[in-house]
């Protein structure tokens, strides 16, 4: 038996464990937004942020993103794209 702990059996990554949790509170934000971009109100600075960070966290660890999160996230950034919010200023 290898990669086993001895007092816990075999050894899991506690990020890896917490994945279910994080797919889903990032597709429940991703319903957030899209719901706040229908009715035509504004997605808040932390609502973006929070957005991204859970996707670049399921990216680093190789999972792959729900449907929803994937469509809000590429939306956001054709819109960032559109209006010229590129990081370097690039339009």
């Amino acid at each position: 038996m290898t990669d086993m702990d001895p007092e816990t059996g075999p050894a899991i990554d506690p990020q890896a464990a917490r994945m279910p949790e994080v797919l889903r509170l990032a597709t429940a934000l991703a319903e957030q937004m899209l719901a706040a971009q229908i009715m035509g109100r504004a997605i808040s600075p932390a609502q973006f942020t929070a957005l991204v960070s859970a996707a670049r966290l399921l990216q680093d660890k190789d999972v792959p993103w729900p449907p929803l999160v994937q469509e809000v996230v590429h939306e956001l950034a054709e819109r960032m794209e559109a209006a010229g919010s590129e990081p370097d200023g690039k339009a």
